[in-house]
């Protein structure tokens, strides 16, 4: 990885000026480190190979959008692979890497979780029926917001889309949610 976080923002600028030497330059600086984040999350190498590749490409494709002065290269990197990594572990037909179950045996606690509760009181069965009707990416922004108490720049940042976009699905999503409930 480059001592110089000036660098890497630079080699992010000429990537959006479609230089495959910049990219070229920034994967052999950054890629182990993201690999090594990669591997860490999934636990396997062939999964972390494949959230690389996806996030380079993201990388080039989106490093126009890039700002320096909202977060370092590394950082901005950093949380395209960690989504991606979320992303590929929440398809259904992912596998987990924990044959034995001794890492959810190890986060499991007695407690009801959020889906448990809603689903225990009439109100919130109304509720989860009103959210069922919504459209999956307002459904996901307010799940974020509420129950993962995520701020609006942080939903866009782990949804990998513009903030404003993020506070209209919000707000169209509660409107339609506050409709549904009257």
């Amino acid at each position: 990885m480059s001592d110089n976080p000036r660098h890497l923002d630079e080699l992010i600028r000429q990537c959006a000026q479609k230089r495959e030497a910049a990219l070229e330059e920034l994967y052999r600086l950054s890629a182990p480190h993201l690999f090594a984040l990669a591997t860490r999350i999934l636990r396997r190498k062939d999964l972390a190979e494949e959230v690389l590749q996806e996030s380079f490409l993201s990388i080039w494709r989106n490093a126009g959008r890039f700002s320096a002065e909202q977060s370092q290269a590394m950082t901005w990197m950093t949380h395209i692979v960690r989504n991606r990594c979320i992303d590929l572990l929440r398809r259904p037909d992912c596998e987990r890497p924990d044959p034995d179950g001794m890492v959810l045996d190890a986060w499991a606690d007695e407690a009801a979780g959020p889906l448990e509760r809603l689903r225990s009181h009439q109100d919130s069965r109304r509720l989860a029926d009103c959210m069922a009707q919504l459209e999956s990416r307002q459904r996901m922004a307010i799940a974020l917001s509420f129950f993962d108490d995520l701020s609006h720049g942080e939903i866009a940042s782990r949804l990998d889309s513009p903030l404003g976009t993020i506070k209209s699905w919000v707000r169209r999503g509660m409107e339609r949610l506050k409709r549904c409930l009257s």
